[in-house]
């Protein structure tokens, strides 16, 4: 049953996000209750207050950037039943149409490249600047991909552990991609000058003192990983470089809005991300595995539905 202003979707894809991942691991979420926040389908019913869709619309369902002090917690997948399921209820607010141009299974990195669009806005970069990104997961390759095309930077480069990742990257057009060693990172220093811009998908207390040793004086550091703890950092070269140091999190409508049209442009490949699809059947095993640390052959794997039992 759904509710006058909600609006039911029979889901088709189902994206995992990092943030599934760390919540499972770490048992954050209020329970029961199903996750996925990067869900696309078909408009099968539609409240009464709902005036923006019509039955058989293909939609993604995203979360809209809330004010949590203010008591907003109806996010889809967080806190209240999200898409890891056949059938799922949204808020019309929650709901966007997806182009004809993206096939369904596309649409899935729409949620994606809307967290980059607002972390772009919030860096406020501009053309040629040099950029390091720092974790070439899923976000981190989203970045690389958008960069490129949109901004028109001096050089990408990334620093990821995972030799796949740093591979997909240098497909992607990255400059270079080097694991996280000090010594590897310094040396290829020599080659291009200190970034001027980092973007920070890991943000703990490995990458945070990396970043603020390698940026430019005046440079930006934008931190879109997600690190629940405290973290010491080294105050005195934030204040002697002035450093431009941005947190980000979420994305709101325009966000959204933007990220739709930023995935039809020339050039970037929202197909180049999902690696994988997998069933509700296998989800708890996949989980298991991808909390568990190892080798990763993945960027991103998507949950198709129509196929699970």
């Amino acid at each position: 049953m759904i509710s006058e202003d909600e609006v039911l979707i029979k889901v088709k894809y189902a994206g995992i996000c990092g943030s599934d991942l760390t919540n499972f691991k770490k048992k954050l979420y209020q329970v029961p209750l199903v996750m996925g926040h990067e869900s696309v389908g078909k408009v099968v019913e539609i409240g009464k207050n709902a005036k923006e869709f019509l039955i058989g619309d293909n939609v993604c369902a995203i979360n809209v950037k809330l004010d949590i002090a203010k008591g907003n917690l109806n996010a889809l997948g967080i806190f209240q039943d999200g898409g890891f399921a056949e059938y799922m209820k949204a808020p019309e607010d929650f709901l966007f149409k997806i182009p004809e141009s993206l096939s369904l299974k596309e649409a899935v990195m729409i949620e994606s490249f809307a967290n980059i669009s607002r972390a772009l806005k919030i860096s406020e970069i501009g053309s040629r600047e040099k950029i390091f990104i720092i974790g070439a997961g899923n976000i981190g390759l989203c970045f690389l991909n958008a960069l490129l095309i949109d901004k028109d930077p001096q050089y990408v480069a990334v620093v990821e552990p995972h030799q796949y990742l740093r591979k997909k990257a240098l497909e992607l057009g990255a400059a270079t991609a080097v694991p996280p060693d000090k010594r590897k990172i310094k040396r290829i220093l020599k080659d291009i000058e200190n970034p001027t811009y980092i973007f920070d998908c890991v943000a703990n207390q490995e990458t945070i003192p990396l970043d603020i040793d390698i940026i430019q004086r005046g440079g930006t550091i934008l931190l879109e990983g997600i690190f629940r703890g405290s973290i010491n950092i080294p105050t005195f070269l934030i204040n002697s470089k002035e450093i431009n140091l941005k947190g980000c999190l979420g994305h709101d409508k325009d966000d959204i809005n933007a990220a739709i049209k930023l995935v039809q442009k020339e050039g970037i490949k929202p197909s180049f991300f999902l690696s994988e699809e997998i069933t509700l059947e296998n989800l708890q095993a996949i989980f298991d595995e991808m909390i568990t640390p190892s080798k990763r052959d993945y960027i991103k794997r998507v949950i198709n539905i129509e196929k699970s039992n």
